[in-house]
């Protein structure tokens, strides 16, 4: 991913228009930086048929494929390691006892989303309940149980490095989940922008920006350093910044 420097400005409300203003522009969105990865593969219709019929009947067989596709079992194979190959679908070996082994099939979860399962209701129901919580103090030590929760599934996917590497790898892991991201740096400042709200649905719910100190809670622990959150989609910018927290910069440049 390349790094994009944007002028010599202080970091101020009508810069953080310009950053976005310029990402736009330029399109320098993290995803079209990184090499394709297996979740990005596209599956064909003929691929759709099979993880539709994974979807009903879990752990089919190349034979029990065969029968309700009423194709080759050289087909079924090749769909399967198309499909197994984007990470949709993993094989498990059925115990036997002589001769040659079989495989049953299953979706993932990555397989589970692109069929269709959506927990979008879920989502919705919860963080209604959560921000309506009268007792604020256990609605902020809920927040922040569910940001780390979050975070730690990011956190585990980053590779060690500085935190400039990565935030970076961070707008590509965002991006790769189609939530559009990338990162820039200004005179040595690491910033990563959200261009669209991962949760779109629970925006309109969350009246006192719960949502965005989720969020912040989120990549903080997934980067594990303290961001802030200094430019929002919600306040008229073109995008969510996030940098590190100056708290944290200060204490970094007195040690």
């Amino acid at each position: 991913m390349k790094l994009v420097k944007i002028a010599n400005l202080p970091i101020t409300e009508q810069v953080c228009e310009k950053v976005a203003d310029a990402l736009e522009c330029r399109k320098v969105f993290a995803i079209m930086d990184l090499a394709p990865t297996n979740n990005q593969i596209p599956t064909r219709p003929v691929d759709q048929l099979v993880l539709d019929l994974l979807r009903r009947h879990e752990g089919l067989t190349v034979v029990d494929l065969t029968d309700k596709l009423e194709v080759t079992a050289t087909a079924v194979r090749q769909r399967l390691d198309r499909l197994e190959n984007a990470g949709y679908v993993e094989r498990r070996k059925n115990s036997i006892g002589r001769g040659r082994p079989t495989f049953s099939y299953f979706l993932t979860d990555l397989g589970w989303r692109h069929v269709g399962v959506t927990y979008t209701d879920l989502a919705v129901a919860l963080w209604g309940e959560i921000i309506q919580l009268d007792d604020n103090t256990a609605k902020v030590r809920l927040i922040e149980r569910v940001s780390k929760r979050m975070g730690r599934s990011f956190k585990d996917l980053l590779p060690e490095g500085s935190i400039e590497d990565r935030m970076k790898s961070l707008a590509g892991l965002m991006a790769a989940r189609r939530i559009p991201a990338s990162f820039v740096s200004i005179e040595g400042l690491p910033i990563l922008s959200v261009h669209a709200c991962p949760y779109p649905d629970l925006t309109s719910l969350d009246i006192d920006r719960s949502l965005c100190q989720l969020e912040q809670q989120v990549l903080s622990e997934a980067v594990g350093q303290p961001l802030e959150l200094s430019c929002c989609k919600l306040d008229g910018h073109g995008s969510c910044q996030f940098k590190p927290s100056q708290k944290q910069i200060t204490q970094t440049s007195n040690l």
